[in-house]
C-alpha cells in the first residue's frame, strides 16, 4: 500500500480513538469543581451573624460525584469560615459555615481544590448594617479591612502590625478623617503602632498610603459612615 494511504489511515484511526494531542478527554477524566445546588452564594445578613446557609461546592468526574477531594476556603478580612478545609463527601460536596464580620461590608470567599477544573470558585456575601468599632490592620501593602461601613459616632483603630511599614493613612479631600484624641502624627510609621479616630457624622471617607498606594489604586480604602 502506498505510504500516503498509510498516513491517511493512521490519522483516521487516531481521530477515532482520541490518541495523542494532550487535549481534553470528552469522556470526562478530569475532576471538575463547580458551585453546588443551593450553593449559598449571594446571601446577606446582619453583620456579626452566621449565614443561614453554608457555602457549597461539588466535585465531579464525568458527571459523577468525586469523594475525598480536599477543598480549602479562604475569606477576606473579618470573615470566619468553619471549617477552613473539608474533604468532599460521597455526594462530591464540600461546604463551610460563614460568620460575617463585625461591620457592614461586601466580602468575597473562595473555594479551591488543587488540580480541579473550575477551581477556584468565588462566592459573594454581604454583611448589612454598621458596627461602632472597627480595627483596621495596616499591614504590608494593604489595609485589612479596606472597605466597610461604620455607624456614626463609631471609632476606627488603625493598627500597624509588627514588622509592617513604613505606611501612613492619608485622607482624600473633601471628607477628611476626623481628628481624634490620639491622632496619627505626620509622616510614615512602622509597627508596632496604632491610632484611633471617631467619625461623628455620616459621609464617605477615602484614604490611602502614600508609600504603597494612590487614591484609587494599591494600598487604599473607603469608610462609609451611616446615620
Amino acid at each position: 500500500m502506498p505510504r500516503r494511504h498509510n498516513v491517511v489511515m493512521l490519522m483516521t484511526a487516531c481521530a477515532l480513538l482520541g490518541c495523542g494531542g494532550g487535549g481534553t478527554d470528552p469522556g470526562g477524566d478530569e475532576i471538575v469543581m463547580a458551585k453546588a445546588s443551593a450553593s449559598g452564594d449571594g446571601q446577606s445578613a446582619p453583620f456579626g451573624t452566621v449565614l443561614a446557609q453554608p457555602l457549597r461546592v461539588i466535585l465531579t468526574r464525568g458527571g459523577a460525584p468525586v469523594a475525598g477531594r480536599t477543598v480549602t476556603w479562604q475569606a477576606q478580612a473579618g470573615i470566619q469560615v468553619n471549617p477552613v478545609t473539608m474533604v468532599s463527601g460521597n455526594d462530591g460536596v464540600a461546604s463551610t459555615v460563614v460568620t460575617l464580620p463585625p461591620f457592614g461590608a461586601i466580602r468575597t470567599i473562595t473555594a479551591t481544590s488543587v488540580g480541579a477544573i473550575g477551581s477556584p470558585q468565588s462566592f459573594t456575601v454581604t454583611a448589612t448594617g454598621a458596627g461602632t468599632l472597627v480595627n483596621v490592620q495596616v499591614v504590608n501593602n494593604e489595609f485589612l479591612p479596606s472597605t466597610f461601613n461604620l455607624k456614626a459616632g463609631g471609632m476606627v483603630t488603625f493598627t500597624w502590625a509588627a514588622g509592617s511599614g513604613p505606611h501612613n493613612v492619608t485622607p482624600v479631600a473633601p471628607n477628611l478623617i476626623p481628628v481624634s484624641d490620639n491622632p496619627a502624627p505626620p509622616g510614615t510609621h512602622t509597627g508596632v503602632y496604632s491610632f484611633d479616630t471617631i467619625f461623628p457624622a455620616a459621609g464617605t471617607f477615602r484614604f490611602y498610603c502614600e508609600v504603597h498606594g494612590g487614591i484609587d489604586s494599591g494600598m487604599h480604602g473607603t469608610i462609609t459612615v451611616i446615620p
